[in-house]
This record gives C-alpha cells, structure tokens and sequence, in this order.
C-alpha cells in the first residue's frame, strides 16, 4: 500500500536518462522543431530550480511534417493501402514499402490481388513479427477469430455500440508490439468499419508535466471482461506511456472508458478525459473500411484502433493475430509514437520494460 502511495504521490520509476532515434533514415526533427526544444530548455534552466515548468505537448508534436520520427496517421484512409499481388510471397521491394509506410503512419492495409483461405498470408507476417501473443481463444494458428455469434469480449458481443479506440492487450502486462487484423467477411449492409487514433494525438491533449505523472504504473488499471458474464478476468496496472529501453522511442496502451477501464487515480482523471475526449472525436479518427482478404497492421504501441457500428444480425468476421515484434523486420521497425528527446521530455526517464514488470510492485 505505501508503495502504491508513494507511486501515485509523484515517485518516478527507475531507469536512465530517455535516448534519442536508432534509426538513421528518421532524422530528429526539423530545424523549426530544434529552434522550439531550445527555447524549452533556456526558460526551465535556471539554476536551482527543482521541476521544470509544464510545456503543453502539442507544441512539441507538430503535424506538419517538420518531425520524421512522430508517427502521424494520413487524412486519406487509402494512403495506408499496399497493394501487392500475394501477401505470402511479397517481393523486396514491397517489403521497403511496407517497412517504410509502417514508421512513417504506424499503419498499413495489406491488399492483395487474389482471394484466399487466409492462412498463407501469415507466414509472411510469423516472419516479419516472430512470436504471437498468446490468447485463450485462439486457434492453433494462433489466431482470435472476431465475431459478434461467438464473442470473446463484452464489446465485440454488442455489433449496434461502436468500440470505442484501444489498444489491444493493455490488460496484461507485456502489449503486443504489432497488431494484425484480417478482414474475412464485412457486414454486408456496410458499418463496422475499422477506426484508428494517433497515440501522438492523446499524448499532444497533454501536458510534459501530466505525460510525467501517467507514467507511474497504477495511476491506469484495465482489464479485459469476457462476454459471458462480462466479470474481469485479467487487470493490469503498468505505465499509460513508458519509454522502450533500448530505442527511446514513447509507448502508449490505451482504452477509452468504455466498460472495461477499472481504476483512474484522482491525480490523473482530468487528463485521461483530456485524452479519452480526443479518441472520441471524429476529427481524430480515421475511419479504415476493410475488404475480405485484406490485413491492417498496426503498431499496437503508437495507433489505437476500434469500430464502427453495425447490425447485429449481419455476419461480420476478422481474424486477429498479434506479434511481440522479435521477427525478421525487429531492426528495421520501430515500435513507438516517436523517439524521447531530453529537451522535450525533460524529467521523463521511466524506462519502463513490460517484459520484466513485476504487479507484485503495485499489489496491495
């Protein structure tokens, strides 16, 4: 309990100081950005002073483009589209493209010329992504099968109420890094739509002050609530946001309040509405309609994703797969909403390792 206190009364959590981007080919930022972070960091210098004043953080997150490392969502859903003529067998060349589009939106759709059973397109994404996360309702293919006629949550048990941006298995300890989603049949009457949310969005309703305290772990708790009897099975308490170890690059996991958020600390309930406000705007939202044969790729640690209503009596089926990210294409992506520069984060060294998180920390 005393732990849990102190966490909450502002204790930040062990680790070093945030890093810059590994990554070459994504410069860290633009001339306009650096002039900014300077004039951050001269007027929250002076000597003496113990915390540095709050910067609102959507100063620092520009979608102008002036930033390459900040993964910003097009307005134009078809610019995620990668058209290629088989999916199992991708070329060189659409793999670049793909790696490409991924760090530059945190999102990509897979179409493919040819319709098929599904199955093969996974043995190009179990290359690319390694290891699958495991859930008690897959398959043996490792994969959840998303279907309002056998549930597997509350929310995809209810077609007629939209589910609302999250990000998949923010009630473990250990999110997912990419999120696959196959389109196998859409509700024919149309609705159901995928929607995603730049986390930079969320993180840019906050300020550097509020972004600090978010990253205690038990300041969020969420958990996943099955459709049977809609009780909590799992709840997790890790940081909102945290800084990957060995890239620098901000994490985020996400749920919107939507039945299965548990427990929001009073410190932080004005800025989790801040944010739960943005994913719920459609100004925020891009709206991804999918196609059977299609898959939408996420980086389940920078893109919030949900759905759009439809009738309930309609089929509509995906198949979901989810990937700890240590496949082939491990250095050449980056899982994250952008690299954590020390002018911009100042103070904000929670380098929090999902893998190595321990509840019992936290555990009453």
């Amino acid at each position: 309990m005393k732990l849990l206190q102190a966490l909450r009364r502002g204790s930040r959590v062990p680790g070093v100081a945030a890093l810059g981007s590994r990554f070459p080919e994504h410069p860290p930022c633009g001339t306009g950005q650096m002039r900014h972070f300077s004039k951050m960091a001269e007027a929250s210098s002076s000597a003496g002073e113990s915390r540095k004043p709050a910067v609102p953080l959507q100063e620092v997150l520009p979608r102008d483009g002036s930033r390459d490392d900040l993964k910003v969502l097009p307005n134009d859903p078809d610019t995620l589209r990668l058209r290629v003529k088989s999916i199992a067998k991708i070329t060189d060349e659409e793999q670049h493209e793909f790696v490409f589009m991924m760090n530059r939106y945190g999102a990509t759709v897979l179409v493919q010329e040819d319709f098929d059973d599904g199955l093969p397109a996974y043995k190009t994404l179990d290359r690319w992504f390694g290891r699958y996360i495991h859930h008690d309702a897959m398959n043996e293919f490792g994969i959840v099968e998303i279907n309002p006629a056998k549930p597997t949550s509350i929310n995809t048990a209810n077609p007629k109420k939209e589910h609302l941006p999250h990000t998949d298995d923010a009630y473990t300890d250990s999110p997912s890094a990419f999120l696959t989603l196959q389109c196998r049949q859409s509700a024919p009457s149309g609705g159901g739509e995928s929607v995603l949310v730049s986390g930079a969005d969320l993180v840019a309703a906050l300020s550097n002050e509020e972004l600090r305290t978010l990253m205690q772990p038990g300041m969020v708790s969420m958990g996943r609530r099955p459709a049977g009897d809609g009780s909590w099975m799992k709840v997790s308490s890790i940081p909102l946001f945290w800084v990957d170890k060995d890239s620098g690059w901000l994490q985020v996991r996400w749920r919107c309040n939507d039945g299965c958020l548990g427990d929001v600390a009073e410190e932080v309930k004005p800025s989790y509405e801040q944010m739960d406000a943005v994913a719920r705007k459609e100004v925020h939202q891009l709206v991804v309609p999918l196609v059977p044969g299609e898959i939408l790729v996420i980086d389940n640690r920078a893109v919030a994703h949900g759905r759009r209503p439809y009738e309930s009596d309609e089929p509509r089926v995906m198949w979901r797969k989810n990937y700890v990210g240590n496949g082939e294409l491990e250095t050449q992506l980056t899982s994250g909403m952008c690299a954590t520069f020390s002018s911009m984060f100042d103070g904000l060294h929670s380098m929090f390792d999902p893998s190595s998180w321990d509840p019992a920390k936290i555990k009453l």
